[in-house]
């Protein structure tokens, strides 16, 4: 009986001592990593939080840019700091979800050595086609490779990437066989869309946009479960015939796992507050991104739906990790 009460005045102390500690969060500034190179969406999210933070925590927040590996780098410094809370990650689908059935030896488990805050954007992704396919619509694009098997290519950022599998999601959705051509990046993908040399390619709005406006390309769906308001018109593919298909690059907030569950409420509830303001959901959306705010609990539900669909989508492109 004693030393049940003991036990139990301990962890009352330690769940007051982690109240403690979350009010009084920050004490001093905060330490964010973004896995990959400035000037990129990732290190434009952060950026555009940054300020709104500080303001809010009365602390600088240093941005930390760690390229490399596929966004592991970063995330390896963040899995192995310590759980206090003043050293983050902003993680993606890449970095978070698809590497797990890419890469063989990653550097962290993202389910285990991360505590999810709140996944932060997600980001309507666009399928173009050159004017010569002569469709315009998903359904006639269905037709057109069906009727070609194997000749119709398309353009990717790279081979494991998120219009890597995504075409490969929808090849195995509709029964497509389609020619996978890998570059080094969205841009050069497109620009050999936009000459002919490839005939398809999922990107980006910001990116592809400007194309399709231009009538250099023709825009057929947007790969979310929702239109983009930026382009209304384009139906989504699955209104296009294959239902439930959803593929929306994302990021979200990371830190060490083992952070005590007070703190992490506060950072996700600091987070949400700024991503609510309208001059910030409004420099998101003029770029096609939407913000979300979700609670922790749902996004370690999400992010592990996440990591199950991107490992079965590396698998049905036939991608070895290495």
């Amino acid at each position: 009986m004693f030393s049940f009460a003991i036990r139990i005045s301990v962890w009352i102390l330690f769940l007051s001592a982690g109240l403690v500690g979350a009010q009084g969060f920050p004490q001093k500034p905060v330490r964010v990593v973004v896995p990959y190179p400035p000037g990129g969406p990732v290190d434009f999210t952060t950026r555009l939080l940054q300020p709104k933070l500080q303001e809010r925590w009365g602390q600088s927040v240093v941005v930390d840019n760690k390229p490399g590996a596929s966004g592991m780098i970063g995330g390896d410094a963040v899995a192995k700091a310590p759980a206090d809370g003043y050293t983050l990650v902003v993680g993606t689908i890449q970095s978070h979800a698809m590497n797990v059935g890419s890469i063989k030896k990653m550097l962290y488990d993202p389910l285990k050595d991360f505590t999810p805050i709140t996944q932060v954007t997600r980001a309507n992704w666009v399928l173009a086609v050159h004017p010569s396919l002569g469709v315009n619509t998903f359904r006639a694009l269905r037709d057109y490779i069906k009727a070609r098997p194997g000749k119709v290519s398309y353009g990717s950022s790279g081979i494991g990437g998120t219009s890597h599998l995504a075409f490969e999601l929808l090849g195995s959705a509709l029964d497509l066989k389609m020619l996978h051509v890998p570059y080094k990046g969205t841009a050069q993908a497109l620009n050999d869309v936009i000459q002919g040399q490839v005939q398809m390619i999922i990107g980006d709005l910001p990116t592809v946009l400007p194309q399709i406006k231009a009538g250099r390309v023709v825009g057929i769906a947007v790969t979310g479960s929702v239109r983009a308001p930026l382009v209304p018109e384009l139906p989504t593919v699955a209104e296009g015939g294959v239902p439930g298909f959803d593929v929306q690059p994302w990021q979200g907030v990371f830190g060490p796992a083992g952070m005590p569950p007070a703190l992490v409420r506060k950072i996700n509830a600091d987070i949400v507050a700024v991503l609510r303001m309208p001059e910030v959901h409004n420099r998101f959306a003029t770029s096609g991104v939407d913000t979300v705010g979700s609670q922790p609990e749902e996004f370690a539900a999400f992010l592990k739906r996440e990591v199950d669909r991107w490992t079965e989508g590396a698998r049905l492109a036939g991608i070895q990790p290495e």
